[in-house]
């Protein structure tokens, strides 16, 4: 069996964390596991995820470290986890990381470490600090001061990383603030997760989380910051996901995939879920200290939530929105009490993010050529366009390139495409990273 597409999240502190944040979902995994109230990872846990995921041959290696707190796990261990990697790897590989932190217990050593490995760091920050009040210790003291100075570390260091927004209920109305600290903190990668937890009776919501309503006045709000800012070179990662599917490209995030099967879930022990939202004894899948993940993508419970995943509900047929939208993401239905007949928690949120978002982008693109959105868009429109162009031609003569070599155009044509990160190969199949390809900002001659 082939994953080409897998990725792998793996939890190896389980829920355990250094912080208490008011709204973090993970907490209630704890029951799940009652009798360790200090799960830690093993090495030959990770050993044995790293041979079975490789076996899949995934076409892009990518190992995504998450808690609960993962840094928790402390150095020691992902050097270790780097010697396990380099032990499975095979001629050709290239094996990927990110790290989400809270950044608490990040010092020079850690950055050092993570700089020279190449990790990709996202830091959990909700903006400025009267925003960031949801951050905090179990003490109550507010995490922000921590925070920022874990940004300098990584700034300091060269460690590639990007800012994790949680939208709630405490900055939902302030966007403008939001993007403004983006910018005057220098922040050029950011992503923002709308907060929307289940609560009490079934279809409620915590008194952290957001409407639908607020979460697309906000990425509205967003979204026009950022066009009236005119500097592409601020990327948001569902802005980055909208413009791929504006070129008609395939989108990075889960979210707007139409299918729901290229992510699992790996617990401290092993044990194996379809998501980190579905952390749940319905849906483990087993372990991989007694099973393999190709038999657990195969297996009974994988396959159910899969089946619920991508059940489409009614009213998604004739959407115009449905080839961007594909339902959007299961846990803003059935996480929220959602039945399947009924509508959606964003739907309509989405509907009006999509025709905003989209139209605006057309306007740009075929707009007067005197601003930098401008010239963006149209080089990746002209990118897209070469490419797909290449991909329609007629493979060379015979004698037209060496033997076992093929020239560039073909070799990128050979290279189907997928959804790509900034930090992962162009869409385009150009072999280069897609902030340094069809992202690049380059025309511009304009640098944050």
């Amino acid at each position: 069996m082939r994953k080409p597409h897998l990725g792998i999240l793996i939890k190896p502190v389980s829920y355990d964390c250094n912080m208490a944040c008011d709204y973090c979902y993970y907490r209630p995994v704890e029951a799940l596991y009652p009798d360790r109230k200090r799960p830690r990872m093993s090495p030959e846990v990770f050993d044995a995820v790293c041979r079975q995921y490789r076996a899949l041959e995934p076409r892009r290696i990518n190992v995504g470290w998450q808690g609960g707190e993962p840094t928790l796990m402390g150095l020691d261990f992902f050097r270790r986890v780097i010697e396990i990697e380099t032990s499975n790897a095979r001629r050709g590989d290239c094996w990927g990381n990110s790290l989400q932190t809270n950044g608490v217990v990040l010092d020079d050593e850690w950055c050092e470490f993570l700089a020279r490995h190449h990790f990709l760091v996202g830091l959990s920050v909700d903006g400025p600090g009267e925003l960031n009040t949801m951050r905090r210790f179990p003490n109550g003291k507010p995490a922000f001061d921590i925070t920022m100075r874990a940004l300098e570390l990584l700034r300091k260091h060269q460690v590639e990383h990007n800012l994790l927004v949680v939208i709630s209920r405490t900055n939902v109305e302030q966007p403008d603030r939001i993007f403004q600290f983006l910018v005057d903190n220098d922040c050029h990668y950011a992503q923002f997760i709308p907060c929307t937890e289940p609560a009490g009776p079934v279809g409620g919501l915590s008194g952290h989380s957001i409407t639908a309503e607020q979460y697309a006045d906000f990425m509205l709000a967003m979204f026009d910051l950022w066009v009236e800012n005119d500097d592409p070179t601020y990327y948001i990662r569902r802005l980055d996901n909208w413009i791929h599917q504006f070129f008609g490209l395939p989108p990075e995030c889960c979210e707007y995939r139409e299918d729901c099967s290229n992510l699992v879930t790996i617990e401290w022990n092993g044990d194996v879920y379809p998501c980190d939202f579905y952390v749940t004894e319905e849906y483990r899948m087993g372990n991989v200290r007694k099973s393999t993940l190709e038999q657990m993508l195969n297996g009974p419970e994988f396959r159910k939530f899969v089946r619920r995943a991508e059940a489409l509900p009614p009213m998604c047929d004739g959407c115009e929105w449905l080839k961007v939208c594909h339902g959007g993401c299961y846990r803003h239905r059935a996480k929220l009490g959602i039945e399947q007949q009924e509508t959606p928690y964003l739907c309509e949120a989405k509907k009006r993010i999509f025709g905003h978002v989209f139209e605006t982008l057309e306007r740009i693109k075929g707009g007067p050529a005197d601003n930098e959105l401008h010239r963006f868009l149209n080089h990746i429109g002209r990118r897209v366009a070469q490419e797909r162009m290449a991909a329609r031609a007629p493979a060379p003569a015979r004698g037209g390139a060496p033997s076992g070599r093929r020239t560039s155009s073909a070799r990128r044509a050979a290279a189907p495409p997928s959804g790509a990160g900034r930090n992962e190969p162009c869409p385009c199949g150009s072999g280069r990273k897609f902030k340094h390809c069809c992202a690049s900002r380059a025309p511009s001659g304009r640098r944050g």
